[in-house]
């Protein structure tokens, strides 16, 4: 197994309102939290184009692997209401973090 992050963008359209996916999300996130490599994940909207995604960081790129897998087949993907041919999905191995400084320190993390 790699010891080298991976990062897996996905994003798409949905049939559902945008309520209705930020619902879901906070629904699933026992499910995320639960991931097996998972180490954080960043969901967004974008309302000018319709479009919701999230960005994830895994141990490796097995786990991301894995991860896709389980979106794609344990109903995940459907549960965001998915229009199938707007998914696109980026994976790759992450080269560098580079971290602000210039930043507020946050109370709370959702």
């Amino acid at each position: 197994m790699s010891d080298q992050k991976a990062i897996v963008n996905l994003k798409f359209k949905s049939n559902l309102p945008i309520e209705s996916v930020n619902e879901v999300s906070k629904e699933i996130k026992n499910v995320l939290i639960n991931i097996k490599g998972l180490i954080s994940v960043f969901c967004y909207t974008n309302e000018e184009t319709k479009t919701i995604g999230g960005t994830f960081i895994f141990e490796s790129i097995e786990f991301a692997h894995q991860y896709l897998g389980q979106f794609l087949t344990d109903g995940l993907g459907p549960k965001y209401g998915v229009i199938p041919m707007t998914l696109k999905i980026d994976v790759g191995n992450l080269q560098r973090e580079i971290k602000g400084r210039n930043i507020r320190p946050s109370d709370t993390t959702e």
